[in-house]
């Protein structure tokens, strides 16, 4: 029998808190895991620091106030063609401690797997401005702002990212990395009123590479932004906000052309360093991890990725798919967008549009139960089908333990981790990755994948 991948992602802080050895031993013994993730670099507190939605029952019971950076010693060595060269994480909590050398001849003394994990967030929040040098980095928004994130085309970003796969790979015995796929598009950010990215000097130059006009994109998307902050301060017209929004894209084309460089851009990013690794050494494994408001929320992103073009470039995928708080989620996407792509419906109607248009009526409850019942495990199932059939790939299912979401949201007890791992190897998973974080999950949820793989006579 073949065994499953069993993975869990784990912050560096989880280890710095309970020890190396308990941490290895507990997983081991409770979730039969044999793959850790480790967020060796993040600035993210829900990838890499503690519990942010209350505390589970181990480790420390205060909030970390996490900075973040690198959580592992660099080699100068491979940063000779970077600026950016110092940028280990400041917190006191990590002084004298390499989750990289510290954890990896551990895990493997027991045939644990290690992988580091970088989840590329979407959130304009996360700052890393302690930083020296960091600003540098930083993409303009759509008003010539400096924006909050990264520019996926600085040629300074990317030698920095190289420099840091190749330190990890040559210096540490790992199996592979997990890049989780979780940035958004200009026009997406304008949709969900945040700040956007894609229009710096080197997007400039790209966009006029292929024939488009930047300043014709640009006063598109200012023109659909303008309009969207007007109707979410109430303003209201004769015409639907959808076919407004239709109209400036079809008198500004350019904003659709630039939407595709910018994701041209996104997918060249991660394609790169999916070739790095292999240069490095065929056998180490890129997976991609796809987020839930990319695999399932939203029809504009679900447009944008097509499951199928990831195939080339991974050996396997991580879908998050938390059917637990997917009901509470859902309904706050659809939220969202009532409030400002589609203004003109009802709460109701644009819940139900949309679970119509993206294929989980099958799945979810009214809208008015919809948070605190979650999605029906069956949806594990059906989108690890879905997303096998896409790629001819291994999917491990992102399993959520212990995840939580703000506001009302069904609790994620052992039942409903059984559940999801059952559904996920109903729909043909070669393997778990128990998400979102080890330092969120109950015990007694880890417990419960391994119950459920026992129950399948998988460990």
């Amino acid at each position: 029998m073949t065994q499953p991948f069993v993975g869990i992602q784990v912050g560096a802080i989880s280890f710095v808190d309970e020890g190396v050895e308990t941490v290895l031993d507990l997983l081991q013994a409770k979730a039969g895991v044999n793959a850790i993730l480790i967020s060796a670099l993040s600035w993210s507190r829900g990838n890499a620091g503690r519990a942010m939605y209350g505390f589970p029952d181990h480790g420390v019971q205060a909030p970390d106030d996490l900075q973040g950076g690198a959580f592992f010693k660099t080699d100068p060595a491979y940063y000779q063609a970077t600026f950016h060269q110092q940028f280990a994480a400041p917190d006191p909590l990590y002084a004298g401690f390499d989750t990289l050398r510290d954890v990896i001849p551990a895990a493997q003394a027991r045939g644990i797997k290690v992988y580091t994990y970088y989840c590329e967030t979407a959130s304009s929040a996360i700052r890393s401005i302690w930083q020296p040098g960091f600003p540098h980095f930083l993409d303009r928004d759509h008003w010539g702002k400096v924006a909050t994130r990264p520019s996926l085309l600085n040629p300074h970003y990317q030698t920095w990212w190289h420099s840091v796969v190749e330190d990890w790979f040559q210096n540490h015995g790992l199996a592979g990395m997990l890049w989780g796929v979780e940035r958004q598009s200009p026009l997406m950010d304008i949709f969900r009123a945040d700040s956007t990215t894609g229009f710096d000097s080197y997007f400039v130059a790209e966009g006029r590479a292929r024939g488009i006009d930047p300043q014709r994109a640009i006063e598109g998307y200012r023109r659909i932004d303008k309009l969207l902050r007007e109707i979410r301060t109430g303003a209201r017209y004769d015409e639907p906000v959808f076919v407004m929004i239709l109209r400036q894209l079809l008198h500004y084309p350019e904003v659709l052309m630039w939407e595709k460089l910018w994701l041209d851009a996104h997918r060249s990013f991660y394609e790169a360093l999916s070739g790095l690794v292999k240069f490095i050494d065929p056998a180490h494994e890129f997976g991609i991890g796809i987020w839930q408001v990319i695999n399932t929320y939203n029809p504009y992103l679900r447009a944008q990725y097509d499951q199928e073009a990831y195939a080339e470039y991974a050996d396997w995928f991580k879908p998050v798919l938390y059917h637990t708080p997917a009901g509470a989620r859902f309904a706050d996407f659809a939220a969202s967008w009532q409030q400002g792509v589609l203004a003109d419906t009802t709460p109701d109607g644009a819940y139900n549009a949309l679970a119509t248009m993206l294929g989980l009526e099958d799945f979810i409850a009214p809208r008015a139960d919809g948070p605190l019942a979650g999605f029906k495990p069956e949806y594990v199932k059906h989108w690890t089908e879905k997303l096998i059939n896409a790629t001819g790939k291994p999917v491990y299912p992102g399993i959520g333990v212990g995840v939580g979401q703000p506001g009302a949201s069904k609790a994620v007890t052992p039942e409903e981790v059984k559940a999801g791992v059952h559904a996920g190897f109903e729909g043909g998973a070669s393997g778990v990755l128990i998400s979102r974080n080890y330092s969120e999950a109950e015990l007694r949820n880890l417990e419960a994948v391994g119950d459920a793989l026992r129950e399948r006579s998988l460990i």
